[in-house]
């Protein structure tokens, strides 16, 4: 993927023309007039809005049944139970005292954190590999990881079976499965990263905005969906199976329809072979390479985030160290949702159903938000280029882009908070309150979008914009380390307040959304610092091919960086 900045074409042009003309460059003419003829199969972000859109459909099939299985396990813990499915659903309703409720926030925090830690560790290996092997492998990969999520869930709700008398444990052995395969942290960094692969090189605030709106579009219709086929109360296996149905056709249409972005690198091809005659050669040195390679999976993407030296100055820019901070603090803020799950269950005493309906109500409001109101908002008080077009931007274009993403998110968490903190102060169990704040918190789901675009910009201000794809596998591992933080912190204050003030979840929410607000506020967009970064300098070559790859590598010297720019 080139690493030029478009200036030809702003962000509002449609997608499908940049993707255009980003193929029809590397065609010869024939090609081209073909091309312009009929339908292409080549590789273009629309191709993911099926895969988007199935997926959250799948997780709104389940998100509300599984804080019944929670629920139902807690129980069936605590008391001993052995009843069947069909007694299950009524043994739920007389499950509601404070401590089922703690058992239960518990075992959802070690299902979330198991997975985490396994993806914060995976992650980066999956990324990498994406970028080698391309990114079908890994979607496909994730897929397969995802099934077998949803088929423990179903088993662990066969009290007779083994699965269902160890429960408790077992429900562990999903996570673990999906976790190897990097979770959902390596499926929205390669997302991401086919995006990156299709669309030109620069801000893609609008574009993120868009496949988040979808995500929350189809998390909207799946709760409808089952709300209409299945038992509006209790437990039904028919939620898990409808969510392996599509996760199953989902994978078909990747490995058979879904073209492939990135082409396998010949150049990996040969470090594989090398890999495997190494093994046939040396095991105790092909062990020790994996090792290593492993370690540097884990640790590499997160020196994307360290501070960078200003060239021509002694100082360092911690840019996208904030940017990094005010991330993973943001991914531990979400941990409120699952948390708020079993808080509107039992101060409101919802039906599986009830908290379904909620669940595509806020789903709706940020789809609306990310589909229709923030595109509008970001149309008409995006900054305006000022350098010629077809030519790399200048320092005050680069700024202003800094700055304009760094308020968007600001803006965002901030009334985010605001929602948050007055649901703990004057929501006092009223339901259409708790309802309205919630989707008040809604429509200010442009902050994840906004900070992954502002990620993209101020990597771009520090002269290593070739490397955005590396940028969004190492946001996924900090993301799953923030998943894995998020869970205990919230399920021990969760337990802890639920019998006296249960809103206290809120409260702590709103303390890290402010936190983030105050990282965000110090990320400088000053245009001497970028100007220093992106103005040639006397006596440096190019170091780097015009057609270098991204990819998670060490972070060369400075010079490298700089004679990169010249280009």
């Amino acid at each position: 993927m080139s690493s030029r900045w478009q200036e030809g074409s702003s962000e509002q042009d449609s997608l499908l023309d940049s993707a255009s003309r980003h193929t029809a460059m590397q065609r010869p003419p024939s090609a081209r007039r073909s091309y312009l003829r009929g339908f292409s199969w080549e590789a273009h972000p629309f191709w993911l809005i099926p895969v988007v859109l199935v997926m959250s459909m799948s997780r709104g099939f389940t998100m509300s049944p599984r804080i019944q299985v929670y629920k139902a396990i807690a129980c069936r813990s605590l008391t001993k139970d052995s009843a069947g499915v069909t007694e299950l659903s009524v043994y739920l309703e007389n499950c509601g005292d404070t401590a089922v409720q703690a058992r239960a926030a518990k075992i959802q925090a070690a299902v979330v954190t198991t997975m985490s830690a396994l993806s914060a560790i995976s992650t980066g290996f999956w990324s990498r590999l994406g970028d080698s092997h391309g990114r079908k492998l890994i979607l496909a990969t994730f897929l397969m990881g995802a099934l077998a999520m949803e088929a423990v869930f179903v088993l662990v709700m066969r009290p007779n079976s083994f699965f269902g008398r160890h429960a408790e444990s077992l429900i562990l052995v999903g996570p673990i499965l999906e976790g190897f395969v990097g979770g959902l942290s390596t499926f929205n960094g390669v997302v991401h990263a086919y995006i990156s692969d299709c669309t030109r090189h620069g801000s893609r605030s609008k574009i993120f905005s868009t496949v988040q709106g979808m995500v929350f579009v189809g998390l909207a219709i799946g709760p409808w969906v089952t709300g209409l086929f299945l038992p509006h109360k209790g437990y039904d296996d028919g939620y898990f199976f409808g969510s392996i149905t599509l996760i199953a056709l989902t994978l078909l249409y990747v490995i058979v329809i879904c073209p492939e972005s990135r082409k396998p690198q010949a150049q990996a091809t040969r470090m594989q072979a090398r890999e495997s005659l190494s093994f046939k050669e040396s095991p105790v040195l092909a062990t020790r390479n994996l090792f290593l390679n492993f370690l540097t999976s884990l640790l590499l993407p997160i020196s994307m985030f360290t501070p960078r030296p200003i060239p021509g100055s002694t100082r360092k820019n911690y840019n996208m160290t904030f940017v990094g901070l005010s991330l993973f603090l943001y991914i531990v803020s979400t941990g409120l949702y699952s948390a708020k799950y079993l808080y509107a269950q039992h101060v409101y005493t919802w039906t599986t159903a009830q908290l379904g309906y909620y669940m595509s109500t806020l789903w709706i409001s940020r789809a609306i938000n990310l589909l229709i109101f923030l595109p509008i908002v970001l149309s008409y008080t995006k900054p305006k280029p000022t350098s010629t077009p077809g030519t790399n931007p200048n320092a005050h274009d680069i700024s202003s882009e800094l700055n304009f993403d760094r308020y968007l998110a600001s803006l965002s968490l901030a009334v985010d908070g605001l929602a948050d903190t007055l649901v703990a102060v004057v929501s006092n169990k009223s339901q259409p309150m708790f309802v309205a704040l919630s989707c008040l918190s809604s429509f200010t789901s442009g902050g994840n979008p906004a900070l992954h675009s502002l990620g993209a910009v101020c990597l771009h201000a520090c002269g290593r914009g070739d490397e955005v794809g590396a940028l969004f596998g190492a946001m996924g591992v900090l993301a799953a380390i923030g998943h894995i933080v998020s869970p205990s912190i919230y399920a021990l204050t969760y337990a802890s307040t639920v019998a006296n003030f249960p809103e206290a979840i809120f409260v702590l929410g709103a303390c890290l959304l402010y936190a983030v607000v105050f990282f965000l506020s110090r990320i400088s967009p000053a245009e001497e610092d970028i100007a220093l970064v992106h103005t040639p300098r006397i006596g440096e070559g190019h170091s780097r091919s015009p057609t270098s790859e991204y990819g998670y590598q060490a972070i060369p010297s400075i010079d490298a960086e700089a004679s990169t720019n010249r280009r």
